[in-house]
């Protein structure tokens, strides 16, 4: 391998990591502003519909949320059962190609899920991992907010 070759490698090591830097400081910046507006929310069901507000507009817009009776982005679903939401294919496109899914327990027996799917960059240009990694900590502070808490992939 030539210097050359490895000084392009380096760099380009150097900027892929620059990138994910600035990735991942969106999704802090995206999520402080969410923490912002959920602490001045008293109410879980509204919590939730912020909660699948931020997400549909910076994360993908195949996004379901059930909990209790509330039922966010189930306009068409393959399937709703208790506590499971499973968006619909979009007219005209595939589902996304990764999928994120957990469980939300609430107090009592209110309980519920949120199921999203993700084609990598999606709009914030995020890679598959920093969008999952994102899902957890947005569905973390959905589970909270609620008066519970959440089960989600590793």
């Amino acid at each position: 391998m030539s210097t050359q070759n490895r000084t392009e490698e380096k760099f380009s090591v150097a900027l892929e990591s620059i990138q994910s830097k600035r990735r991942v400081e969106r999704v802090q910046e995206a999520a402080n502003a969410f923490l912002d507006r959920y602490s001045a929310q008293p109410d879980p069901e509204e919590r939730l519909k912020l909660t699948f507000e931020l997400i549909r507009r910076n994360f993908t817009p195949e996004i379901s949320i059930v909990f209790g009776s509330l039922a966010l982005g189930t306009d068409g679903l393959i399937g709703l059962a208790g506590t499971e939401a499973v968006p619909l294919v979009p007219p005209g496109g595939l589902r996304g190609q990764v999928i994120f899914h957990c469980k939300i327990y609430g107090p009592g027996e209110r309980n519920g899920s949120l199921t999203a799917f993700y084609t990598e960059p999606g709009s914030m240009g995020l890679t598959n991992a920093e969008w999952l990694s994102a899902m957890r900590l947005l569905a973390g502070i959905s589970g909270l907010g609620v008066g519970g808490h959440v089960t989600c992939p590793a």
